[in-house]
This record gives C-alpha cells, structure tokens and sequence, in this order.
C-alpha cells in the first residue's frame, strides 16, 4: 500500500511581513523542482509575531506534517506545536561562502548567530583575511542588540538568518544570509526521511490496530505505569464501556482483580488466570512488552470462558476418529409387547437427564443399542459416543485405553502421549459395556473421574477436566459380584442412579415375529445372496416355541439361515422338519413349548400374537410363584385384567 503524500511546510519569519518573497523563500524555491510530486513542499514568509498563530491554523486543517524552520523560530514553534520542528542548521561551507560574499563591503564582519557562537570559527579567526566577530542571541530583542553592538565595533557587513538580515540593514549595515541551498536542501532531507520513517510506524500501527479490531480475544496495552495506551472492541466489549472511555486510565481500574501492580513491579507476567470483567468471567493472560530488552509496558489478553469451552471442544473433536459416532435410534429398536414399550419410555425420560445410567441384562439383548438411542435421544447427540468393552481388554491396556498417558509413561508410548477414551468422549457418551468385568484396581479410578468429573492420564501430573455421561452396561449380577469382592460397592451405587433392564426373547415372544421380520428387511437392504428367499411363514411358530438362550442375536443368526435356504425347509405350505432339524438343530434340541404348527391357527398371524401373549402372561405367574397381585404388577396391568386373560384362555 502506497505511503500519502509527505507534506512539508517551510516558515520563515520577519521582522515584518515581506510585501514580496524573501530571499531564503526564493532559495527554497529553486529547489523544490527537484522533489517528485510525492512530495508537497509549501513556503510560507510571515511575521515574528504571526508565525504561531499561522502554524496552529495550518496544523488545525491538517495541511502540514513538518515544519522547517530557521533556528530561533524552530525553537520557539517547536514549544507549541505537535507537529515536528526541524531547524536549518547552518555549516561551515554555509559560514566559509557567506565570509566571501561579506568580504566584498567590509574589513570587518560580523556573524550573529541563534543560541550560541560558533567556536570553531572563533579558533581560527586569525587565518581570515578579515577581522571576525561573532555575537548570540535567544531573543528577538537579544538579536536586535547584537547587531548594534557589532555596529559599533565597525562591522559593516553582518552574516545571520533572515530576521538578522532584516535587523542589519535597518540599521543601514549590509546583510549577508547565512543559510545556503545545500543547507535548506539537507534540511528538506532529514525532514523526508523523518516523515518516511514516521509514516512507515504509522502505517505499521494502523495495521497492527486493523488487525486488533478483529481478534475475538480482548487486547489492552498498558505503559509502565499501568495506562491504558490501547484497546481493542473485543476488550470494550467485555468491560461494556467505548474504547474511548478506557484509553488513559489505569488499567488496574477497569480490571480490578488483575495483579497488575505487583505485574509492573516484578516485570513478570501471570497467564491462564481466571478473573471476572463486570459481568464475564475470562481467562486472562498478562504479559510484558520488550524492546530492545527493555520493558516498555504490558499487553493484557482476555477470552471469555465459554469461547475457551467452545475452542476445547473444537480442539478434542478435531482429535477424535470418526468411529465415535451412535448409528441407533430408539424407535429403531423392534418390539410391541408392553413391556418393550415401557422400556422405550423409560429411556426417552433418562435420555432428558445427564445422570448416570446402568443397563442390565441378558448377552444379545440390545443393551448398546439401546444407549445409543438414548445417546440420540439427548442434548448430547451432537457429541460423540465411545463404547468400550471392558471384558476385551487386558488390564494394563484398559488403564491406558481409558485414561490415556502422557509421553514416556511407559516403554514403547507414543510420541507425545495419547488422550484416553473419557477425554476423547467430552461433551458424549461413554459406553462402559461390561462394566461388571472390570478390574478392581481400576473401579477405583473410574469412581474418582465419576466423582470428580476430571481424569489423570498415566504419567500425568495436570488433572484434564471432562464432561461425559456414563452409560455402564452389564450382563451380571453386580450385588453378586460386590458379595464376592470383585465389584466395588461404592461404584455400584454410583452407577446405579438410573437402572434399566433389557428384556430377553423368552419374556417378550410378542416381539420374536416383529423382529425377525426387522432381521429380514435388513437383510433384503444389504442385499442378500443369490437364491435367498423370504422367511417362511411356517417357520414362525418353530421360532416362537424356542427358549432364545443367546437373544436377538440368536435370533439374527438363525434368521439368516433360514433366509439362505428358505426354498429347501417350505415346500406345498409344509415345514420339512428333518431339513429344518439338519440346519438348525438348535430349535428342536431346547423347545420352550410345543410348536404349534398342529393348529390350524397358527399360520394366523394375528391368532399367533395373542397365543405369544398368553404364554408370556403364564410364565410371569410362574416366576411369581402363582402370586397374581405380583404377576399383574410386573406386566404392567390390572389384576382384574390379569384374571380376565387367564379365564378366556380355558
């Protein structure tokens, strides 16, 4: 970007101003065609006593960045203004040529210089042809008294600027100008390179400002006495006053739980503080500036913590596989019986609360499904879902598949450490299947994260905090297992906040036909190899009349290789039972009840559900103990209901 115009104005002051330009205009003037069209250089004549007043007007309009003076006006002009004042310093190839010129008029000359002699040229005053005096002035008065003592010690011709040149030929002396092109030219010069250097820090500064106008972290600088010099709109924002109202005030004012004196005393910084602006609470970070390895000030960062909260979240995400992801809802999980009905509904209510849960049952019953559901059934379903078998894992592994290990934790860790399971679930789920199988020694640990909600890695030393719901799964008994002294009891009640059990095949017959069918459609989606049927019909009731030790997961199995050879098992309406024996033995080797295929009902879907039912309601009284208060309660319906299925039933 290119750099503005560089704008120079040269003042020169008279006596009076000069009805016509004066000579030292006219030499500024001879050298302004050498100066490109980047550069503006504008020649003012004025008066002593107008100068001031001139400068301010042209510093008001904002038409000058540097003035160029001759010594005594440079002086005083730069005591009042806030642009800077350069002075045309006279050398001595300016003294040794105006010596020359004065020389023609007179024996004796005098040179009247602003502040002070020149000493060099009084040292070697003997080796010139004429006499030399030399007088020094402060003042305008000082400089008219100067000129009539040289006066009266036969000094015809007088070297000075152009006010003394003005002062000398009032007092009918000839006047010699001590200021030469070279001079002017060397102070137009210095007055470039200035401005340039200046621009460049201004323009550096603009972009630095630009650049802080955009940082979503608030920024103040502070000098070393803890002033405010600059501050960004992030920072305004978050002490909810303009940034106007901040600049110049001590900082230590706007933040008061900042330690910023004790910061500028020690000339050391504190970073990762949490402290409270007005009505946020930031994590802040103080640090100093140095230059040149001197401390010139402080910069205090600021971010508000739920931004932080956002970026750890960001971070974690940006490190987890993909895997971490819950494919199961819980309207896909089959099943119309009452008691998978109640089941969903008591997951849909838990799935509202991020408490933890504990889900029993039997293996191949659907326990991770159903945490998965519940995963997607909460706020949470944008987070991950980890799962981790607990009973898969040696123990050393488990540990660092969990809580994860800092570098060098142990012989043959990865380079630069590894997060474990918990850190990668923030803001999810973490599925503990099998929690029951769980060492001991690390029950311990997995309470404190659940107590504490923060996790030490191996080797670790900073505790990392967490946010993670706890879903543990289990096929056991736990109060058994707390019996034995291979489950914590403290654990168990920690898990045991929320309790779900997951029903098994044998208590929801209902459901087998549903399900099966659910497996079928599956199958036909993923497509299913060439020569594979639909599930016969007759075979339904071979599958209602199994016990189903291994579940839903049996249920797939078998499912599919009746699939595979469905035309081989059904021919003319009719089950061939020594196939069906040869491919899956299993259904005649523990039958819960008489198939009923003998019935001529039995192909009558409808009729089969309420046969499915009756069964289940007979097995409940039975594992009553023919209690029927009981049994009504654990299905879920009257005793009176119960009474009126078991009477029509005969």
């Amino acid at each position: 970007m290119p750099l503005p115009r560089a704008r120079i104005v040269v003042l020169i002051s008279h006596l009076q101003r000069p009805g016509q330009q004066s000579r030292l205009a006219q030499v500024v003037g001879g050298l302004m065609g050498d100066y490109s069209d980047e550069t503006s250089i504008q020649v003012l004549d004025t008066s002593v006593e107008e100068a001031l007043q001139v400068a301010r007007e042209l510093e008001r309009r904002g038409e000058v960045d540097v003035f160029v003076c001759a010594g005594a006006t440079a002086a005083y002009l730069r005591k009042h203004l806030t642009r800077p004042v350069l002075s045309m310093r006279i050398g001595g190839a300016d003294l040794l040529r105006a010596l020359e010129q004065a020389r023609a008029h007179s024996s004796q000359v005098a040179i009247v210089s602003y502040n002070r002699i020149n000493a060099e040229l009084e040292a070697m005053a003997a080796l010139f042809t004429v006499q030399l005096h030399q007088a020094s002035y402060t003042t305008l008065e000082e400089a008219r008294q100067a000129v009539e003592q040289v006066a009266k010690l036969g000094c015809r011709s007088v070297i000075g600027s152009s006010t003394v040149l003005e002062l000398a030929e009032q007092a009918g002396l000839h006047g010699v100008l001590s200021l030469s092109a070279d001079t002017v030219r060397k102070a137009l010069e210095e007055a470039l390179g200035i401005l340039h250097s200046q621009r460049i820090e201004i323009a550096k500064r603009q972009h630095l400002n630009g650049v802080l106008q955009h940082i979503p972290a608030g920024v103040a600088a502070v000098d070393n006495q803890g002033i405010v010099q600059s501050i960004n709109p992030a920072l305004a924002l978050l002490l909810d006053l303009p940034a106007s109202a901040a600049l110049g005030r001590p900082l230590q004012e706007l933040c008061p739980e900042l330690n910023l004196e004790q910061a500028l005393r020690e000339g050391l910084g504190e970073e990762n503080r949490v402290i409270r602006l007005g009505a946020h609470s930031v994590v802040s970070n103080l640090l100093p500036i140095l230059e040149n390895g001197q401390r010139t000030g402080m910069v205090l960062t600021c971010q508000d913590t739920s931004a932080v909260q956002r970026a750890d979240q960001r971070i974690r995400s940006s490190r987890r596989p993909g895997a971490f992801t819950a494919k199961y809802r819980l309207e896909q999980i089959s099943g119309n019986s009452l008691a998978n009905r109640d089941l969903l509904r008591l997951a849909e209510r838990y799935a509202l609360s991020d408490s933890t849960i504990l889900i029993t049952g039997e293996s191949g019953t659907g326990k991770e499904l159903l945490a998965q559901g519940i995963h997607n059934a909460s706020h949470r379903l944008r987070g991950p879902f980890v799962a981790i078998n607990c009973a898969a894992f040696p123990e050393s592994l488990l540990e660092s598949e969990l809580f994860g290990y800092e570098e060098g934790a142990f012989s043959g860790s990865r380079k630069g450490g590894k997060p474990g399971l918990f850190e990668a679930a923030h803001r999810g789920t973490l599925f503990l299947d099998e929690v029951g199988d769980m060492p001991v020694s690390l029950q311990t640990r997995l309470l404190r994260v659940l107590q504490e909600r923060e996790v030490l890695r191996l080797g670790g030393t900073e505790p990392i905090s967490i946010d993670v719901r706890i879903i543990a799964a289990t096929h056991q008994d736990l109060r058994g297992a707390i019996e034995a002294g291979r489950f914590r009891t403290d654990l168990y009640y920690r898990l045991n906040i929320l309790r779900l059990r997951t029903l098994p095949l044998r208590e929801r017959r209902e459901d087998i036909v549903l399900i099966a069918r659910g497996i079928v459609q599956r199958l036909l989606v993923s497509g299913q190899p060439q020569g594979a049927g639909a599930l016969p019909a007759e075979l339904l009731p071979y599958l209602m009349g199994y016990a189903w030790p291994g579940n839903v997961r049996e249920l797939e199995n078998i499912v599919e290789r009746a699939v595979l050879s469905a035309d081989e098992l059904a021919r003319d309406g009719e089950i061939d039972e020594q196939r069906l024996a040869r491919l899956i033995p299993v259904l005649f080797e523990q039958r819960a009840n008489t198939p009923a295929r003998a019935q001529p009902a039995s192909k009558d879907l409808r009729s089969l559900s309420k046969a499915a039912e009756l069964d289940h309601v007979r097995q409940t009284l039975e594992a009553c103990g023919g209690n029927m208060e009981d049994a009504a309660r654990s299905l879920g319906i009257s005793r009176s209901t119960l009474w009126r299925r078991l009477r029509f039933a005969h």
